[in-house]
């Protein structure tokens, strides 16, 4: 029975090392990742206001897509998505010239308005769709616009 042993043995030690490079990978690439987004996030560096009438028009914007999507009933969230991410490298760039308070206060208000969306699209907007149609008017199947920037 030697033999079976150093089956088993030889079958774990190459059991290990294959378990060992693919975790050395994982946290390499890990690091490669999140390390440039956490210290050198991407930014929109056309944008160029002045920081309180750019954070203004930023805190504009959320309004009028939350607004877009109650009125619309939206369920699908790609297009939040797409905003949003145009959204957060001009906050990145905000971010530069403005204090650091005020910048995350308004991140933190656009996540807050982002998790309300995702709830009502989830819950709420199928019901409003279900209620139009039962009443007997048509649902409005436009999706919301990605406001547009005015200086």
């Amino acid at each position: 029975m030697p033999g079976t042993e150093q089956r088993g043995g030889l079958g774990r030690r190459l059991a290990i090392g294959i378990y060992s490079i693919a975790l050395a990978y994982l946290v390499i690439v890990g690091f490669a990742s999140v390390i440039p987004q956490i210290f050198w996030p991407e930014s929109d560096e056309s944008f160029d206001l002045e920081c309180a009438d750019g954070l203004q028009l930023l805190r504009h914007e959320v309004d009028e897509v939350r607004l877009a999507y109650l009125e619309t009933h939206e369920t699908d969230g790609t297009a939040l998505r797409n905003t949003l991410e145009s959204w957060d490298l001009r906050l990145n760039a905000l971010a530069k010239r403005c204090e650091k308070d005020q910048v995350q206060l308004l991140n933190q208000y656009r996540h807050r308005v982002e998790l309300g969306l995702q709830r009502y699209m989830r819950e709420d907007a199928p019901l409003a769709n279900r209620v139009t149609e039962a009443l007997g008017s048509a649902p409005v199947p436009q999706s919301p616009e990605t406001p547009e920037p005015t200086p």
